[in-house]
């Protein structure tokens, strides 16, 4: 089975360095979004920015694992309401990761309320 998780680390060189320890021939997909947005720009109606966009502090990649995620890698998983700003092909890895993050992290996804509905 292939697991999908994302990872978030203090720099580049910690994400690059974790990446390098994996086996040489690993069957592994790895994806270095880097610097994610956290917060859009904002532009007029012209097109032109109005606020620039502010990018994550952290360094973030996302990784297909070939079985199960390597456990040394824990420190720097990382849960999130849907699947965020990557998400690789296969449906059941990604639904896989959805009810992970559910049972794991209910709080990410609210019932809506009476109000809501």
């Amino acid at each position: 089975m292939r697991y999908f998780r994302k990872y978030e680390f203090g720099s580049q060189s910690a994400a690059t360095t974790k990446i390098n320890a994996l086996e040489e021939d690993h069957n592994h997909s790895v994806v270095r979004l880097g610097h994610i947005v956290t917060t859009p720009a904002t532009y007029d109606d012209d097109g032109n920015e109005l606020t620039a966009a502010v990018l994550s502090s952290n360094y973030h990649v996302d990784v297909m694992w070939d079985g199960e995620p390597d456990a040394s890698w824990d420190a720097q998983l990382v849960w999130i309401a849907g699947l965020g700003v990557h998400t690789f092909g296969s449906s059941s890895a990604n639904a896989e990761y959805i009810a992970k993050a559910k049972e794991l992290h209910p709080e990410l996804f609210p019932e809506p309320s009476d109000e809501e509905v």
